[in-house]
């Protein structure tokens, strides 16, 4: 780090006041705590008094009076590209306030809709919400959306302590701003909660919103990042825009707790000199590991520590990369950055350093070896092994002696290119699954081993049972690593199948998995996979299974061309979602209801909400009239179809019943009406 480099970077802790909305925090002797969020519109390089605003070297200036200088607070700059762009915000700040509780307290959460257009839900992320099957968050799956003006109490125990976080379950919100940490404080020995650092990492776009990327077919977005946000906070191009500064000393504990908020990037975090010492992921806490760069995936969560021992005070980069394709190509033309200022006040002796080899520690690959960079060593995920701890109960119902084995193969195959696990691109209920059961229809007989179908997608765990699931990314359609997200539960990662790296650095699938005896993988949709060694369905007879000290997640890496092998027991009742987390491939159907236990599920809320599509017509009709709108690709042709039909079928109806009527009548029937005009009477 030049001099002038750390004079910049002086100046700009100086000028920058942190934007941080008011956080909460439990007090440790209450048994119940209540807060509120609300949900509503922000907008981005706008200030309420002064109006639009543009950077000037690191200040905020307004539009129309570009000499006056206006101050951070209550300013969400994102990358400081003097466009306002809107956004979906809690508390009118992204990212959101931090929520802070202690374990096995009781907290409830008023979230209040104040959004003119929108319905919302928020989930807990990585909260298991065992007895609260209601409170996890997930429209038309746990809960009906909160509509604009109304209101949701989520009510719930977290127990276990870790990094969690809160984001909408309704589409795409989560990457318009709605978004924050929710951390679950140890009864003893934390560090204390002034320093504890959440940084939240994200991409970000300032030319399209969330919307517009997903739906408009605009050109030349494949890689559609512009900038890389540290808690809301980067820059474009250099532009001089305020980032996210954290201060600490070497005489104290700190603790970084890390949030991959984002909606697809892969990022590379590091801080360029300082070892990061890992302690936890998802929440749950490993034998420490010391590392130089840590990839992160959306959903994930890491806690470090850093070494500083060898660390002088002063300014230091936090760096965030963008790694792209099924190598992880480092982008260099975008680069997320973060301030660290260190101080030493009780003079702390500075050791040494010592040589190294150059070689740099990389966790959380998605394969063995690094593609193309020798000097790079890689520590997968599955390589960390859990910190041993208290017991950790996560039973409502007994476990029983019985065990299934269940393969999800995550892709996007050939057939009709549907996002999709075992080729079943899911449709979204109508209805709450949870709260509605009866009004949701699973099957999905139209799918087999080489084809695909659409439907609404669930997968049936029998109580109590020892659940396998192999997450494989093989057959063709795997393109990409995908992070898959499991609500209801946090899992044991238990074995990683990785494709080999060849000399030239070109990835060859795994073989372990069979997708189809009668063609080769890479031609199988790989729909009805099974293990080619058929004794590794004994799974306990793979080679290089953990079963001893797992790490636990609750989002974990599915490498392209491999897979990954994790565990559960169906104990928790309820119907939790599992799906990948980049929310392009969620929304277009790669996802799936997990019906746990359904029989046990008690003491559901009272008044919960219900919703449900209404038809006005016979359901073939409608599907008839829903098929044509779609083909003609004209939303206003839906509504113009529906009445159309809805007359015909009531003017059809009504003469129908009135000639019975009048032959009846001609036939001397003393009823007065046929027993035909009778079953129809109910349809009109």
């Amino acid at each position: 780090m030049t001099v002038l480099e750390i004079l910049v970077g002086v100046l700009l802790i100086f000028l920058v006041r942190q934007n941080k909305a008011a956080e909460f925090i439990c007090d440790k002797g209450a048994d119940h705590c209540h807060t509120s969020l609300v949900i509503d519109n922000a907008f981005t390089m706008i200030d309420k008094k002064n109006g639009p605003l543009f950077v000037d070297e690191g200040t905020l200036r307004p539009i129309s009076q570009p000499d006056k200088e206006v101050s951070i607070e209550n300013v969400t700059t994102a990358d400081g590209w003097n466009t306002t762009l809107p956004l979906l915000t809690a508390n009118q700040s992204m990212p959101g306030p931090s929520i802070f509780l202690y374990q096995n307290q009781t907290i409830t959460i008023i979230v209040q809709n104040n959004l003119i257009n929108e319905a919302v839900s928020i989930h807990w992320h990585g909260i298991d919400q065992l007895g609260w099957p209601a409170m996890d968050g997930v429209a038309f799956v746990t809960q009906c959306p909160i509509l604009p003006g109304q209101l949701f109490n989520y009510t719930f125990q977290p127990r276990f302590s870790g990094t969690y976080w809160y984001h909408s379950h309704v589409g795409n919100q989560r990457d318009m701003g709605l978004y924050g940490a929710f951390i679950v404080l140890k009864r003893e020995g934390e560090v204390p909660i002034k320093n504890q650092h959440i940084v939240h990492l994200q991409e970000w776009n300032h030319e399209y919103g969330p919307i517009t990327l997903l739906k408009a077919n605009l050109k030349n977005t494949a890689t559609s990042s512009e900038s890389i946000l540290i808690n809301g906070k980067g820059q474009f191009e250099n532009n001089k825009a305020p980032l996210e500064v954290f201060q600490l000393d070497k005489s104290e504990s700190n603790l970084f707790r890390m949030i991959g908020v984002g909606s697809a990037d892969v990022f590379l975090f590091s801080i360029p000199g300082i070892p990061l010492i890992v302690k936890e992921t998802d929440g749950y806490p490993v034998v420490p590991q010391v590392v130089d760069e840590i990839i992160i995936y959306p959903a994930e969560r890491y806690d470090f520590e850093l070494d500083l021992k060898n660390i002088r005070e002063g300014v230091y980069n936090m760096t965030v990369h963008i790694l792209e394709g099924t190598k992880l190509k480092k982008l260099q033309n975008i680069v997320g950055l973060g301030l660290l200022n260190i101080t030493n006040s009780l003079s702390l002796p500075v050791n040494s350093l010592t040589s190294t080899s150059g070689k740099k520690t990389v966790l959380n690959c998605p394969f063995e070896v690094f593609p193309n960079e020798p000097n790079i060593k890689c520590i997968p995920v599955s390589f960390l092994e859990a910190r041993p701890s208290l017991t950790l109960q996560f039973d409502i119902l007994p476990p029983t002696q019985e065990t299934s084995t269940h393969f999800l193969n995550f892709g996007f195959p050939t057939d009709k290119g549907y996002s999709s696990i075992n080729g079943r691109k899911f449709i979204w209920p109508t209805v709450s699954a949870l709260t509605q059961p009866l009004e949701v229809d699973t099957s999905c007989g139209k799918c087999n081993a080489e084809n695909s179908c659409e439907c609404t997608h669930a997968l049936d765990l029998k109580s109590g049972s020892e659940i396998i699931m192999v997450l494989s990314n093989i057959g063709n359609g795997s393109f990409i690593t995908h992070p898959i997200h499991m609500h209801g539960h946090t899992f044991e990662v238990l074995k990683m199948g990785f494709p080999t790296v060849n000399k030239t650095g070109f990835l060859i699938p795994n073989n372990d998995i069979q997708c189809n005896p009668q063609l080769p993988n890479e031609q199988s949709l790989c729909n009805n996979a099974t293990w080619r060694n058929s004794m590794w369905m004994q799974y306990r007879t793979i080679p290089d299974i953990n079963t001893i000290n797992p790490v636990r997640k609750d989002t974990i890496v599915v490498p392209y061309g491999g897979y990954s092998i994790i565990r559960i027991w169906a104990t928790n009742p309820g119907v939790w979602f599992m799906h990948c987390h980049i929310d392009r491939h969620m929304l277009s159907g790669m996802a799936l209801m997990l019906n746990e236990s359904f029989e046990n599920i008690v003491n559901l809320p009272k008044d919960m909400p219900t919703c449900h599509s209404f038809r006005n017509a016979p359901l073939s009709h409608l599907n008839t009239v829903l098929a044509v709108s779609s083909d003609t690709n004209g939303g206003s042709y839906v509504n113009t179809g529906l009445i159309v039909t809805s007359s015909i079928l009531f003017l059809a109806l009504v003469i129908t019943s009135l000639v019975l009527l009048r032959t009846c009548r001609e036939n001397g029937d003393a009823g007065g009406i046929s027993r035909e005009a009778r079953e129809l009477r109910p349809m009109l």
